[in-house]
């Protein structure tokens, strides 16, 4: 960790709720309205610790973050699977102007440079931290950016990350529902780009091990491969 992302650990502010949406299935969004003089980098993550002592085990979480803060709010984009944990279900049903505390943001899932091509890999709520990276590079024509975006079912952000894509000739979108299409279509870029690209994969801990050991086997070194394994994933 740089440090940069150490001082973003310890740089603590009071959120509060602006609100919470359900737009399919068991995926969850949460605004936040940070405090004054809160900004951060596109593809950093928080920790989000609630005003509430009762909940069993810890009573915080990291997020990444999946806004800019051009966009004046902290977004989350969460699952909750089939039972929600009792963390997730109670920052679910906090009210309008509720406080949340948060550190940083901080991280590393940052842009490396302004010239390599960008590969993102996303699966599922994944997605979060590489929507804000896309609305950072929106009027970026200096390079391919490529995003190879996994899911089984719904596409979170889809619609507007479709219409990122189309105002930007150099970004293409390459939309998967299956771990094989997905590995071709990683391995056809890996191929293209080689190790000129930096490589950024935000998924479950297991999809991430899977695509890390075939990027690799496809020729790929380590430090251009980034991953942001879901913050908050465990529940």
């Amino acid at each position: 960790m740089i440090l940069s992302d150490i001082t973003g650990v310890f740089r603590k502010s009071v959120a509060t709720v602006d609100s919470v949406e359900n737009p399919f299935e068991d995926y969850y969004l949460i605004r936040l309205i940070p405090a004054p003089g809160v900004s951060w980098t596109p593809g950093e993550h928080g920790i989000f610790r609630l005003p509430l002592r009762d909940i069993k085990a810890w009573n915080w979480r990291p997020f990444s973050v999946a806004s800019i803060p051009e966009e004046g709010v902290v977004l989350i984009g969460t699952r909750t699977g089939q039972t929600a944990s009792p963390f997730k279900r109670r920052f679910l049903q906090l009210d309008k102007g509720s406080p949340v505390k948060m550190n940083g943001p901080f991280g590393w899932f940052k842009l490396k440079d302004a010239t390599s091509p960008v590969v993102f890999f996303a699966a599922g709520v994944g997605i979060t931290p590489i929507r804000a990276l896309l609305l950072s590079l929106r009027a970026d024509t200096s390079r391919d950016i490529e995003i190879v975006y996994a899911s089984g079912g719904q596409y979170l952000f889809g619609e507007e990350i479709e219409g990122i894509v189309r105002d930007n000739p150099k970004m293409t979108l390459y939309k998967t529902t299956d771990p094989e299409s997905t590995r071709t279509q990683l391995a056809a870029l890996a191929a293209k780009h080689d190790d000129r690209a930096y490589y950024f994969l935000s998924a479950a801990p297991g999809v991430i091990r899977s695509v890390r050991r075939h990027l690799r086997s496809s020729g790929i070194s380590r430090k251009r491969i980034i991953d942001d394994t879901f913050r908050g994933y465990r529940g």
